[in-house]
């Protein structure tokens, strides 16, 4: 790993671009640039400074703001969090996978934390239905939010932004028991076309909290990670939630290196990559990790 590009901070930093070694895209020039991910979360404080400019496009899907639904206003710091580790533009602190990346903003969780469904499904929608001003599409979808129940609407909702060849990248969910002998089980996650990811620390350890079951994809840090929050601040927090936009970014690193170098970024391409370049924790089962924690590699 070449950590000569990161740069000498004041701040604090993600150890988690580390841990899935972005720098060595990063030192190729590769930062994810072009590529459009939709945050379906709770809002995003846009003026951030490590934010602003990644910001494309934001919609509000909840009643709050008298449903404006051009008002993203983020009232739990949650949506803005998982933002920065996807995009942080890394000029204060290091914080972004891919900070050359592009974000639309969809707002589906309101400032009591509440969401629904419905209002999931109609953010999956609109995120394969949007176009840019050149008729870009969206190329990833990163959920760190979900429900305890199936639903025949959402899988649908699933399944179109799949077939329009968008990666969903969801957490695992954090009602884990410490044990893979019981299953916890978050929709969409559990979908077997969504990349599920599970939560570890920067001791590469499974965290206790994360969801086990037979679906689970993929590690990703997710333990005390550093990144952006409301008003301009900075905050660190654990969760699968902050585990699920380390492969976002991952996955806009990889779109990006697939184009360069004219390979067609297939979802099947990007998962077999991610697959092959993971890295197996030995002691514990895939109901917790799946195929490992990513890895990232310039190959």
């Amino acid at each position: 790993m070449d950590e000569s590009i990161i740069p000498v901070l004041d701040k604090e930093m993600n150890y988690g671009v580390l841990l899935i070694n972005a720098p060595r895209f990063w030192s190729q020039f590769i930062l994810g640039t072009g590529i459009n991910i939709a945050v379906i979360d709770s809002g995003c404080y846009i003026e951030h400074e490590q934010l602003k400019d990644q910001i494309i496009d934001k919609y509000n899907f909840t009643d709050d703001d008298n449903g404006d639904t051009s008002n993203v206003t983020d009232y739990l710091g949650h949506g803005t969090h998982i933002s920065g580790i996807i995009a942080a533009q890394n000029k204060k602190a290091v914080i972004g996978v891919a900070p050359g990346a592009n974000l639309v903003i969809l707002k589906v969780i309101d400032k009591n934390g509440e969401g629904s469904y419905e209002n999931m499904i109609k953010a999956l929608n609109f995120a394969s239905e949007w176009r840019g001003n050149n008729n870009e599409k969206i190329d990833v979808i990163n959920l760190s939010l979900g429900g305890p129940n199936k639903d025949s609407t959402l899988r649908r909702a699933v399944l179109n932004a799949t077939s329009n060849n968008i990666s969903i990248v969801a957490a695992a969910g954090n009602y884990g028991d410490g044990s893979d002998l019981t299953n916890e089980i978050l929709y969409p996650g559990y979908y077997k076309d969504v990349i599920q990811v599970a939560a570890v620390d920067k001791n590469l350890a499974p965290t206790s909290f994360s969801n086990t079951n037979k679906n689970i994809d993929f590690l990703a840090p997710g333990h005390f990670i550093y990144s952006t929050y409301n008003d301009g601040d900075y905050r660190k927090l654990s969760g699968t939630s902050m585990a699920a936009p380390h492969v976002s970014g991952a996955i806009a690193l990889l779109k990006e290196f697939f184009r360069i170098n004219d390979i067609p970024a297939t979802q099947e391409r990007i998962y077999e990559y991610l697959v092959s370049h993971s890295q197996f924790l030995e002691g514990y089962s895939t109901k917790i990790q799946g195929n490992g924690l990513i890895q990232l590699g310039g190959e």
